[in-house]
């Protein structure tokens, strides 16, 4: 069969364009804008405490001659549609334009004359004779940059879409390129600095937890307590009260001011969310009313009643299925033969295996000497590996070249892949909305008080120790962090907190919203979907991608969960089951063959397989 040529649409992140100020700054006023850039970390809901999209973030290595130009655009070309001045994006961007859109900071109080500025860029509709519109994208985090995830994944989604519609990637309010960012340091190279100090603020814990390690958690919290402590207020004193500002709630309404200008006052809102741009997703459905509401797909669901509770609460639920994840890939690599370096052992081997090194790595820091920069490999470095690469099945076989090497001795890689970046020139530029998921978090989540205090040191040990027993020794800590937003919350008052809730009477929305989940997710897991599925109603209609694991139904190809996106964004479609089953076509240890799945055969859409392969081929979490 004809092998498709498979087009690629290449853009580093180092050559993303930058069209927003981005000078120093010290704080911020209504006539003073602050810089911003990529982040991901991805919550996504992942590593420190969120999960996010690699390349949901623009790098901003232009250097000072871009960042200092005074000017945000890279052309001069604009035309002014619809009262936004679009403008050119720069070379290499065809079919995108540039805005920045001006909204207020407060909907809640008319006498607030302070303002944000979003960053928004769009590819245009190409099949302009049926275009149906635009369609918001939002890859996660929170903090992730829809800016940078148009930039990349905008043309292959409208490839999904057919060209119908305008896919619009804007940087939510405090994140990136919109103005004032979340900035906590003097530049970047401070912020990676601090990070690298605090050892990302990750915990460095053993397999099997004993009395001995259990009072080493409780100095490492103690310690972890004061730097969060620390960093909170230096957020606050460079950023100012618009951090209050932050909270998805107002992202709805900056989303549905957006549509309005963008689109025209009766244009419904089309939006694509994954992992916490679920939260995104099941927010505006509830905050706006129903005629406001066009489709909605929302893809690795975060559960709404969890994530905005009180901050010690997200430890319930969103690691159930970790385990299972981490289960399969030794099962799969224990039946890849070749396709996996570690076949030669039983599942349970490997398991026991990774265990007992990273018991060996807790009790015995390794001294690393054949990088550039000698340093010492611990327990925290393989579980955060280890975490980071449940998300991909694409990245289980270095996953498990890195653990045969360690098996044998050899830590070298996992410290290579590990080990914190201090970029030596990051003095010139700005440090980046690196912090902003924290913003954005403690922001939603139910706040503290005299009769509901936070939790005490002790306390947080008891919940992570159980949080351990629950969800596997490996990674039940992994979202620890989030309990500390009750630190944020005493610096920073919320201001833009939805306290509503997430139901959905039935018949309230003209076309169901699309659910998706792989049955094996790391940190969203299907059980999330099928509680948004029942909750919303006939308002919701759930595809499961069955035997699918990863973050999001896009880390694993399937063309049948392609094939209903496209019906339902293109036709109209909506699933007849309340929910249905799809089946994968990419599985683990296993070269993805392209050539067959791609080809023309009967009835088969060539170019839509085509776009899905180039869309999901590329995504990667951070």
């Amino acid at each position: 069969m004809p092998v498709i040529p498979r087009e690629k649409v290449e853009y580093s992140d180092d050559k993303l364009p930058l069209h927003s100020y981005g000078g120093q700054s010290e704080g911020w006023t209504s006539s003073r804008r602050l810089p911003s850039q990529w982040i991901f970390r991805l919550l996504s809901f992942g590593a420190l405490a969120y999960i996010a999209l690699k390349d949901g973030h623009i790098s901003s290595s232009k250097g000072l001659e871009v960042l200092n130009s005074g000017f945000g655009f890279l052309s001069p070309t604009s035309n002014l549609v619809g009262g936004v001045e679009w403008k050119s994006c720069g070379e290499g961007f065809d079919g995108f334009q540039c805005a920045n859109i001006s909204l207020p900071l407060d909907y809640h109080n008319d006498s607030d004359p302070r303002t944000v500025t979003i960053s928004v860029n769009r590819f245009l509709a190409t099949n302009t004779t049926h275009r149906e519109g635009a369609v918001f994208i939002n890859p996660g985090g929170p903090g992730g940059s829809g800016s940078s995830m148009g930039f990349t994944k905008g043309p292959y989604i409208s490839k999904i879409f057919k060209g119908r519609y305008d896919i619009i990637g804007f940087d939510p309010r405090g994140v990136n390129q919109s103005q004032p960012y979340t900035s906590c340091f003097e530049n970047q190279l401070d912020g990676d600095v601090f990070s690298a100090l605090v050892d990302g603020l990750e915990l460095n814990l053993p397999a099997n937890m004993t009395l001995d390690s259990m009072r080493d958690l409780t100095n490492q919290l103690t310690r972890r307590v004061a730097e969060f402590t620390a960093l909170s207020a230096k957020c606050y004193e460079r950023t100012g009260d618009v951090l209050s500002y932050f909270g998805t709630e107002a992202v709805i309404r900056d989303i549905d001011s957006l549509s309005k200008i963008i689109e025209g006052e009766n244009a419904r809102i089309n939006y694509w969310g994954f992992s916490y741009g679920t939260i995104v997703g099941q927010y505006l459905v509830k905050i706006l009313p129903p005629s406001r509401i066009g489709r909605i797909m929302i893809d690795g669901v975060v559960n709404p009643d969890i994530y905005s509770d009180y901050p010690v609460k997200t430890f319930d639920n969103y690691l159930i299925d970790l385990n299972n994840v981490l289960t399969s890939f030794a099962s799969s690599c224990s039946s890849a033969g070749e396709g996996c370096v570690l076949s030669h052992l039983k599942p349970t081997e490997i398991l026991a295996k990774i265990d007992d090194t990273i018991d060996y790595l807790y009790y015995n820091p390794v001294p690393i000497t054949d990088l550039r920069v000698p340093t010492i490999l611990t327990a925290s470095h393989l579980r955060g590996m280890l975490f980071q690469d449940m998300y991909k099945i694409q990245t289980w076989p270095q996953l498990a070249e890195h653990l045969d090497q360690a098996f044998k001795g050899n830590f070298s890689g996992i410290a290579s892949a590990t080990m914190p970046t201090v970029h030596g020139d990051g003095y010139q530029k700005h440090d980046g909305s690196n912090y902003a998921h924290q913003a954005i978090l403690c922001a939603d989540m139910k706040p503290y008080s005299a009769d509901h205090p936070p939790p005490t040191i002790a306390e947080l040990v008891e919940y992570i120790v159980d949080a351990l027993i629950e969800y596997g020794p490996r990674f039940g800590d992994k979202f620890y962090s989030w309990s500390l937003c009750g630190i944020w919350q005493d610096t920073v008052p919320q201001k833009s907190r939805y306290e509503g809730s997430f139901k959905l009477v039935n018949n309230t929305l003209d076309t169901p919203v699309l659910v998706l989940s792989n049955t094996f997710d790391p940190v969203t897991p299907l059980l999330n979907a099928e509680y948004a599925n029942e909750r919303l109603g006939n308002n919701a209609r759930l595809v499961q991608q069955v035997d699918g694991w990863g973050h999001c139904t896009i880390s694993q190809k399937s063309f049948c969960t392609a094939e209903i996106i496209h019906a339902y964004m293109v036709e109209g479609k909506v699933p007849e089951q309340k929910h249905t089953l799809c089946d994968i076509d990419e599985e683990p240890f296993k070269p993805f063959n392209d050539t067959v799945f791609a080809s023309a055969q009967k009835g088969v859409d060539t170019e839509l397989r085509q776009a899905w392969m180039q869309l999901t081929d590329g995504w990667e979490w951070d």
